[in-house]
């Protein structure tokens, strides 16, 4: 049930959402930092370690969609609260972790919060906003994640080469103390619930079908494993198809597929999932690239990915503005050619990127990312008729499908183009990165200008 919050109010649930965010940010890039250190420690493979951020996202784009139906059965508030909770205590056991396969399992905890989280923060924006304020609002969601991401890199930088990458997760716990009490000041209690009407078995086949298709991808280019690997992206297909036959005779289905029958919504989500892929795929190598080709410390790498983060966070919210007065389209086009850009440089200067390039990379990849929470997501919403609430659940279901598949399919790449599966990490030389490097650009360069190919073909709503 929608219900518009008066200014006092709906400052107070923006900063909740703000805040939210900003944890899943947080945790997110301060990940990608530390992954050689956490590879070196365990003495597991780029490929291997990758396992770390693929398992994070993989749970989340599994179970985000269920949690988002629950939340409008029952209430944002209560799945909310959970899942901050979840979080924390995801948190802790990673931090605690003796072993690499006690630290993936702890990342799915983990992930089931942060899961909630992110079914949650958009339904508030489209549940307690007006339609003018909506770019607005869901761009506050994505400057949460990029403020988190943007101080992610450089605190995290500091903390690996202070201490260890316990830390990292450990970091988290007195902000879940702190936000979970505020969150049940902020968020309104629903009025209205009904009874829970879960698609228990749609939930469990489209997370098998997310969870296959990912490892099947990731481990394509082990040796001994692509028969396994492709078994595993068949079986996947199967059961995609298999859940949409199961969504088409329930009466409440976890998502109304119809909307995927309109090309324009579907061309928005792929934009949606592909810019996860490619943006999330370049943010998994850059820490790997820094250490190996040019030599850089943790905390300097993170200071690098703090500009880019930083972009986003500062013109994020003049952006959804803007977006909301002028159309999400032209914002939506130099995403994707923002990204192209960047990706070119890899192509260009692999082996001798200066520090002012590796900035501008950086900051491309700030500016597309400020052209997706507010102008893309917000498309998503306006292109879904049949379900607007549980539309904007799935721009972030977008980001983690994309975030997990994209960091699979970069591993994989880079893998095979630079013939290091299996390899530790501290044994891939320069010339070895370099040559799994440029072929893995050129790749997302293409991806991102399909992105802006389709941006342009779709039509704003009015």
């Amino acid at each position: 049930m929608s219900e518009l919050l008066d200014g006092r109010h709906t400052t107070i649930m923006l900063a909740v959402v703000f805040f939210a965010t900003f944890m899943d940010g947080l945790d997110g890039s301060i990940v990608n930092v530390a992954l050689p250190e956490i590879g070196s420690g365990f003495g597991v493979d780029t490929a291997t370690v990758s396992w770390v951020a693929i398992t994070y996202m993989m749970v989340l784009a599994g179970t985000l969609v269920a949690f988002a139906r629950i939340a409008e059965d029952i209430g944002v508030r209560p799945v909310m609260a959970l899942g901050l909770s979840l979080f924390t205590v995801g948190s802790l056991l990673c931090g605690i972790s003796p072993s690499f396969g006690v630290l993936i399992a702890s990342r799915a905890v983990q992930a089931v919060g942060a899961g909630m989280m992110a079914a949650t923060g958009p339904m508030c924006c489209v549940r307690h906003l007006p339609v003018s304020r909506l770019a607005f609002g869901l761009s506050i969601v994505t400057i949460g994640a990029s403020v988190g991401f943007a101080l992610g890199p450089a605190i995290g930088g500091f903390i690996v080469d202070l201490t260890s990458w316990h830390w990292i997760f450990l970091i988290n716990l007195p902000i879940g103390v702190i936000a979970v009490p505020l969150m049940l000041v902020a968020i309104p209690r629903t009025k209205e619930r009904r009874r829970l009407s879960l698609d228990v078995s749609g939930t469990v086949v489209l997370f098998l079908a997310i969870a296959l298709v990912t490892f099947g991808v990731e481990t394509l280019s082990d040796p001994g494993l692509p028969p396994i690997s492709l078994m595993s992206i068949v079986a996947g297909i199967v059961l995609l198809a298999m859940f949409t036959r199961i969504e088409r005779s329930k009466p409440n289905p976890l998502l109304k597929l119809s909307m995927f029958r309109r090309f324009d919504f579907t061309s928005i989500f792929a934009c949606l999932m592909l810019i996860n892929m490619v943006v999330m795929g370049i943010l998994y190598l850059i820490p790997f690239y820094g250490q190996t080709c040019l030599g850089k410390p943790s905390s300097e790498i993170g200071l690098f990915l703090l500009t880019s983060a930083m972009i986003t966070a500062i013109l994020g919210l003049p952006v959804g503005r803007m977006s909301d007065r002028y159309g999400r389209r032209p914002f939506c086009v130099l995403s994707g050619l923002f990204s192209a850009a960047a990706f070119a440089a890899y192509v260009v200067f692999p082996a001798n990127m200066t520090d002012l390039i590796l900035l501008g990379t950086m900051g491309l990849l700030g500016l597309s990312w400020a052209c997706v929470g507010g102008p893309m997501a917000s498309r998503l919403v306006e292109h879904a008729k049949e379900d607007p609430s549980m539309a904007s659940s799935l721009t972030n279901e977008a980001y983690y499908i994309g975030g997990a598949v994209g960091t699979a399919a970069v591993a994989m790449l880079f893998s095979t183009f630079s013939g290091t599966s299996g390899i530790d990490i501290l044994d891939v030389n320069r010339f070895q990165f370099v040559d799994g490097l440029v072929p893995t650009a050129a790749v997302l360069c293409a991806l991102a200008l399909v992105i802006a190919v389709l941006s342009l073909v779709v039509r704003d709503e009015k």
